[in-house]
């Protein structure tokens, strides 16, 4: 039979085990998260500048016809 101190031995590093888990997930989500939040934000930015020169693009068609 185990010992009592090999019993909580083992208790506390399944219990160690499982928090270093539960970080090391957490920070894998996190840098999902800002990956996706990075993706979504360039896009925008991407759609925002493309509109801009769309813009300047009729305006100067508008003027060279004036």
């Amino acid at each position: 039979m185990l010992s009592k101190n090999v019993i909580k031995f083992i208790g506390f590093l399944a219990t160690g085990i499982g928090i270093g888990a539960t970080l090391l997930s957490d920070w894998a989500d996190e840098k999902k998260m800002e990956e996706t939040i990075t993706e979504k934000v360039n896009n925008a930015l991407s759609e925002h500048l493309d509109e801009n020169e769309e813009e300047e693009e009729d305006e100067d068609e508008d003027n060279k016809e004036s």
